[in-house]
């Protein structure tokens, strides 16, 4: 409400007041007192009740005025939480507490993994009931003296004061993690959000309010670079994480522009006659001081600030054109597979990029397979359907990566066009050894074959792990026992030297 809107219904009130008094005070008094003594006398005490009533009155309307602007001064308008400024008022109030009284606080910093996608996708109407429903977590999930704000946007603060750490504070931190997951999501049912946390302590990580908050912001942000749902105590090198992947991340930009990032591929095999099924093409990255960056720290990096898809566009037009020139793709490759984020289904142009990038191919689409975790695909998951409607019509395959992971799989299976599921490997590892991961993959293998999927076996690594897999019915398998990821020379080389020795047989 304006000042102007405020000041206007305290006067609307007063004048309504004053009106009904002049109208029905005197009625009153003459009806009452017909004596001109006792009027003259009644007439002073309702001057002085009127001064009383519209005295409180006024300070009833201010009150209500003023602590209503305090509110909009101190909460955050969305979710009733302290704004940020009115956070860190009080916790400087908390912190002078703790300091005098020497004991501790725990400062939670938490960021929502994917809002923006649930944003883009279903609306920020959408988007703020979810905040809300957070808010109200947190007001449920925190029953003791706690400060709880909505720091911007979908960050969110929590101080705790006067318990110690890690036996009071870690369950309820990882209870409210679990609590996170479940928070449903009327027009995306199928998906649901995680959160990064970072926590820092008073008095060993930082002794003031701005400090304090730095550090915990500094372990939130190390726990996003790990990926999503995940969990950092702070610690003082984590600064140096922190200013290495600002500096990565220039070098990364500057790596995209000057095209400096490379492609590797991995051949995939039939295990009934170990021919060549298809190769998965992966980024890599040579960085000229720190040499070869793992994929899995370049790659959540170049998602979290908006690169993804122009590695992705990188990565399949680099793959398109080295195979091509080779004669590789549709001869001795009939499947080339791409690795897929939910950025590239995220934009108004998504489906033109994947057309421009395939334009090249000179015949039938279906050599393309397009590899998607279940997690991207519920993140977007109206946005990948009309992408891969449009793909799927030119004969575009789909593959679930990472199977068997996520908590959803088979609702997936059922809203997506989708070909083939990899297991992941989590679960080839342990195979032989792990009674329960071979059920599990036996039951993914039953359910494939039952919906006419292909599957295909990632990260096989020994015989043994490759002869329970065919034995269970595994169709191909792809892992180090088989071949490394390599640059095209050497899968030429590799092709060749796999066809001789065919031949030869």
């Amino acid at each position: 409400m304006s000042p102007r809107r405020a000041a206007a219904l305290i006067a609307l009130a007063y004048f309504i007041v004053g009106l009904l008094w002049i109208r029905f005070s005197d009625q009153l008094l003459l009806a009452i007192a017909a004596d001109s003594a006792l009027l003259t006398q009644l007439q002073t005490y309702k001057g002085w009740a009127f001064i009383l009533v519209t005295a409180s009155l006024l300070f009833f309307l201010s009150k209500r005025a003023l602590e209503r602007q305090r509110n909009l001064s101190e909460r955050d308008r969305l979710t009733g939480l302290l704004n940020r400024h009115m956070f860190e008022q009080e916790l400087d109030a908390e912190l002078r507490f703790c300091r005098d009284s020497s004991a501790p606080l725990t400062l939670i910093v938490f960021n929502l993994d994917g809002f923006k996608q649930l944003n883009t996708n279903a609306g920020t109407a959408v988007g703020d009931r979810y905040l809300q429903s957070v808010a109200n977590l947190l007001r449920h999930h925190y029953q003791q003296r706690v400060l709880l704000s909505r720091l911007d946007g979908d960050e969110f603060a929590i101080a705790l004061p006067m318990l110690t750490w890690p036996n009071d504070v870690l369950p309820q931190t990882q209870h409210l993690q679990q609590l996170l997951r479940t928070l449903s999501i009327a027009e995306l049912p199928d998906s649901s959000l995680t959160a990064c946390f970072g926590i820092a302590h008073f008095p060993s990580d930082a002794n003031a309010t701005s400090t304090l908050i730095e550090a915990a912001m500094t372990a939130l942000d190390e726990a996003k670079a790990q990926g999503a749902n995940r969990l950092r105590v702070y610690k003082s090198e984590y600064g140096e994480h922190v200013s290495k992947r600002t500096k990565l991340l220039f070098d990364l930009k500057a790596a995209l522009h000057n095209q400096r990032l490379s492609v590797v591929y991995q051949p995939q095999f039939r295990l009934s006659d170990h021919q060549l099924s298809g190769v998965e093409v992966l980024a890599r990255w040579h960085h000229p001081e720190e040499g070869m960056i793992p994929p899995d720290v370049f790659i959540p990096l170049a998602e979290q600030h908006g690169l993804i898809c122009d590695i992705t566009d990188f990565v399949m037009q680099t793959a398109i054109d080295e195979l091509l020139a080779a004669d590789l793709l549709y001869t001795h490759f009939p499947r080339v597979s791409f690795n897929v984020s939910a950025e590239d289904f995220n934009h108004s142009q998504s489906t033109q990029r994947f057309l421009h990038n395939f334009a090249k191919l000179p015949s039938h689409w279906s050599v393309v397979e397009l590899e998607l975790t279940e997690t991207s695909a519920l993140l977007n998951l109206e946005g990948v359907k009309n992408v891969l409607s449009v793909l799927h019509q030119r004969g575009v395959q789909v593959s679930l990566d990472d199977f068997g992971t996520g908590y959803s799989s088979i609702n997936t299976l059922r809203l997506l066009p989708i070909q083939e599921v990899k297991i992941d490997q989590s679960f080839i590892q342990d195979i032989t050894q792990s009674a329960q991961d071979a059920r599990l993959v036996k039951t993914i293998l039953a359910m494939a074959k039952a919906l006419n999927l292909r599957v295909v076996a990632e990260g096989v690594e020994t015989p043994q792990q490759a002869h329970y897999l065919k034995r269970a019915g595994c169709e191909e398998v792809q892992g180090y026992l088989y071949a490394r990821p390599m640059p095209l020379s050497a899968l030429v080389t590799f092709v060749s030297n796999l066809t001789s020795s065919k031949a030869q047989r």
